[in-house]
C-alpha cells in the first residue's frame, strides 16, 4: 500500500526532531489526539499517542506509521498497554490517517564536517 502524498505544498517543513536529546515533539492533530515522539537512545525513537491532559491513548482509529525506505507499514508494539511505534534514525517515515499522508519523518542524509586549524575546508557546487 503507497500513501497517498498530498500536494506537495501542503507538506511543509515545520520542525526537527532530533536521536541526541531528551526534548519530546509533539504534533496536535485535533481534541484529544496528540501524537508525541521521543528519544529512547541515540538510534532509536518511540512514538506514541495523548488526549488533552498528556494520558496515553492507544493509537487512533486509521493510524498507520509507513517505512518508506523498507516500503512496509510499522507494527506496532505495546508499551504499558498501548500501541507505540518505534522509529530509527536511518529510515523515513509517513504517518498516514486512512490512506493519506498527515506527517512525515525525512532523514536529511546529511553529516557536518569537522576539522582542525590550518587546512581550507570548502563547497564545490554542481
Amino acid at each position: 500500500m503507497s500513501p497517498t502524498k498530498p500536494a506537495s505544498s501542503e507538506m511543509k517543513y515545520r520542525s526537527s526532531f532530533s536521536y541526541k536529546n531528551d526534548n519530546v515533539n509533539v504534533v496536535r492533530f485535533g481534541r484529544d489526539i496528540n501524537m508525541r515522539m521521543e528519544r529512547v537512545n541515540n538510534d532509536v525513537a518511540r512514538i506514541y499517542f495523548v488526549d488533552d491532559r498528556g494520558t496515553n491513548i492507544q493509537i487512533p482509529n486509521g493510524f498507520v506509521l509507513r517505512d518508506n525506505i523498507a516500503n512496509v507499514n510499522v507494527r506496532p508494539l505495546l508499551n504499558n498497554g498501548f500501541g507505540n511505534y518505534f522509529t530509527s534514525w536511518i529510515s523515513n517515515y509517513s504517518l498516514l490517517r486512512n490512506g493519506i499522508e498527515m506527517f512525515a519523518l525525512s532523514n536529511q542524509k546529511q553529516q557536518s564536517v569537522e576539522g582542525l586549524d590550518g587546512f581550507r575546508y570548502y563547497t564545490i557546487n554542481r
